[in-house]
Order: structure tokens, then C-alpha cells, then sequence
């Protein structure tokens, strides 16, 4: 027997997992197709917010944002490596 569905949804980015989620809330029978192998878009998995966190990430282990504020000292290990980076960064995706 096949399936049916109310809507079809191409492509799991933002827009498409907003669509499909909301006809789901309303009781809508959906079906979503994507291509990568992961969910999301290109925003989620390689552009946008991938290269920001590490943007955050280098700030944050900078001390950047922390000195000075208030008299607070704030001090991070000296032999920061590249896994540091990529936890968070892959924690967030």
C-alpha cells in the first residue's frame, strides 16, 4: 500500500523544516526530501553558523571579551589546540 501524504517538502533547510513542522503541528500527514545526508542547509552544516561559533569560540578563548570587565581577570590554558575548536563547533551544528 502506498503512502499518502498532505504536502511534500523539498529540501530540509530552514525554510523547509519550518514548513514542514508547522503543517505537522496542524495534523498534516508530511513528507520531507533532502538530498545531503544531513538536515539543516548549507546555513546549518558549512556556512552561517559553523564559521561563527568558531568566530565565538576564538573570541572566547582570546579572553577578548572578558577583559577588564568588571575587574574580573580571566585567564585560558596556554596550549589551546585545534580539537578545542572543532568540539565546539561541532557541538553547535
Amino acid at each position: 500500500m502506498a503512502d499518502h501524504f498532505d504536502l511534500l517538502v523539498i529540501g530540509a533547510g530552514p525554510a523547509g523544516e519550518k514548513g514542514a513542522a508547522q503543517a505537522a503541528y496542524f495534523g498534516k500527514k508530511v513528507c520531507l526530501v533532502e538530498r545531503a545526508p544531513k538536515p539543516g542547509g548549507n546555513s546549518v552544516n558549512t556556512g552561517g553558523l559553523p564559521s561563527k561559533t568558531l568566530r565565538e569560540t576564538a573570541l572566547y578563548f582570546s579572553g577578548l571579551r572578558q577583559r577588564g570587565l568588571y575587574g574580573v581577570e580571566y585567564r585560558v590554558k596556554s596550549d589551546i589546540t585545534i580539537s578545542d575548536f572543532m568540539y565546539r563547533e561541532r557541538a553547535v551544528v
